[in-house]
């Protein structure tokens, strides 16, 4: 008898209970917000440089330095199948694939191959949106430079970015 009003129980748990929504961690249009050609406009670095000679050695500081790239040629290519290809002009230098993230941000990792063997490009990259056409590509474990992307042919929003070195 126990057993049955257990079971009753449970099964009315069960019956008031609604089935939880799955969604997905990312909207569609957030995730078109990746895809295209984008190509850097500037990136930022840190260096330690020489500062003062105390008497017996120089010191050395950290400062950042940029460069800004007109016309870099340099581009991303995101794809809606999860994979990008890194260009220089028309010339595919690498390839990966990408994600989303659950906090609607984005990633991509290289894929090493023989064609592209490259030990720095190993780290995760994490792309932060400023605005719909800019955005920047940070390095796991690499806190020295920062690179920025812009979509092809647009002006970049910079007036929404805290860069490092301002003009």
């Amino acid at each position: 008898m126990r057993n049955i009003c257990l079971l009753a129980v449970l099964t009315i748990i069960c019956l008031s209970c609604e089935k939880d929504e799955v969604t997905e961690p990312i909207a569609t249009n957030l995730t078109a917000k990746v895809l295209g050609e984008w190509e850097m406009y500037r990136d930022e670095n840190l260096e330690s440089i020489i500062d003062e000679w105390t008497g017996t050695e120089w010191t050395t500081k950290d400062q950042w330095f940029r460069n800004i790239r007109e016309d870099s040629r340099i581009i991303l290519e995101f794809k809606d199948d999860g994979t990008f290809v890194d260009r220089y002009a028309d010339v595919p230098v690498a390839n990966g694939v990408w994600g989303a993230l659950t906090d609607n941000s984005f990633y991509f990792d290289y894929v090493a191959d023989e064609t592209n063997p490259n030990a720095e490009l190993s780290e995760r990259r994490y792309i932060t949106f400023y605005c719909d056409n800019t955005y920047s590509v940070e390095i796991d474990k690499n806190e020295k430079a920062i690179y920025y992307y812009r979509v092809i042919g647009s002006i970049e929003c910079s007036d929404e970015i805290n860069y490092n070195v301002t003009d």
